[in-house]
């Protein structure tokens, strides 16, 4: 994901967990992207990433998920392997808001953060917004999914699920040490004591440090600002980059309560609503009920249950001199019946299981 290796290069600040952010890059690294994109690569991607997230509508109700790593002005490919866009995220939200049959925009989370670039102004939207919001969770919102998923009207998160890192890091390396023990000396030619801080091969002087240090610690403010002014319960020494699990967030204050399924919370919006997005799950029908419907028509019985005839007439061959020719038997074979020891199948039995 280039935005978020972009980020670990040029020195920018990062919401995300340094672990994660490692581990997702390592995945996308490993991954054998071909020479030329086709239908196939889609599937592999679908099948090592996951099918890329859509907003979902049911009666008042608007779903949008924010899932993976956070970044700003991604490419296709970048969100099909696990990449969440914020522009994607506010258009759906647009959407949701245009529509004047939705009522309520439920967020589904299930990311560790990502870049700073867009989260704010992001987080704002949501402040914002003109429909009730709820924050959800099952798994985790970190970091920068954390500074959104704050901003909802109600937050409600699973309590094994994990939330928080309310925190800001630039990750610099000082590899001077390095360079002078393979005999390198780096002379950095420039205009201005600022410039060219944290180059390769350098050792950062005090006032440049400051520079990264003021950047961190402006955007951490701005974090905690965002935060206090939905959860103003909370407190600041439980946003200093701590993860906590959702019973912890909810005893802190940090969210507004505990559900432990997608549907406990949608019976607490409402009965309505659960029972609109229970009615648009896909019905699957019971093998049972598929295998009695299923006869055999291939000519051979099967377990014991005969082939039922179409009760078409016959053609016989009836040879006249050297010529033969077919004449339909009036008769029509009558269908056979199924073997009386295999009783048939009762697709209406409905006993509880």
């Amino acid at each position: 994901m280039n935005s978020l290796q972009n980020a670990f290069k040029t020195l920018t600040p990062m919401l995300i967990e340094p672990s994660k952010a490692k581990a997702y890059l390592d995945k996308v690294a490993n991954f054998p992207i071909p020479q030329k994109a086709n239908d196939d690569l889609e599937d592999m991607l679908e099948m090592v990433f996951g099918k890329k997230p859509e907003m979902a509508k049911s009666g008042k109700l608007a779903i949008i998920p924010v899932k993976g790593v956070i970044g700003n002005d991604l490419t296709e490919l970048e969100k099909m392997m696990g990449g969440c866009d914020v522009d994607d995220i506010e258009e759906m939200i647009e959407d949701a808001e245009r529509d004047p049959n939705i009522e309520i925009i439920l967020f589904d989370f299930n990311s560790p953060g990502g870049t700073v670039t867009g989260v704010p102004e992001l987080s704002n939207r949501i402040y914002k917004c003109g429909k009730r919001t709820i924050g959800w969770t099952c798994s985790q919102s970190c970091s920068g999914s954390m500074w959104l998923m704050s901003q909802c009207d109600e937050v409600f998160v699973s309590g094994s699920s994990t939330v928080g890192s309310i925190g800001v890091y630039i990750p610099v390396l000082d590899e001077s040490k390095a360079y002078a023990e393979e005999g390198y000396t780096l002379d950095l030619i420039k205009s201005g004591w600022a410039k060219g801080a944290g180059f390769p091969g350098t050792k950062m002087s005090t006032e440049q440090r400051k520079l990264f240090e003021d950047d961190v610690a402006e955007t951490h403010a701005w974090f905690i600002g965002d935060i206090m002014r939905k959860r103003s319960m909370a407190d600041i020494k439980d946003m200093q980059g701590q993860c906590w699990s959702g019973r912890k967030a909810a005893t802190k204050m940090l969210v507004t309560g505990i559900k432990d399924t997608l549907d406990d919370l949608l019976m607490h919006i409402g009965a309505d609503v659960y029972a609109n997005l229970e009615r648009q799950e896909p019905s699957v029908e019971s093998t049972a009920s598929y295998a009695a419907d299923v006869s055999p028509e291939q000519g051979e019985k099967d377990d014991g249950v005969a082939p039922v005839s179409k009760g078409k007439k016959k053609k016989k061959k009836k040879k006249d001199g050297d010529k033969d020719e077919e004449v339909e038997d009036d008769d029509e074979e009558a269908p056979e019946i199924p073997d009386e020891s295999c009783p048939p199948v009762d697709t209406d039995d409905k006993k509880s299981r």
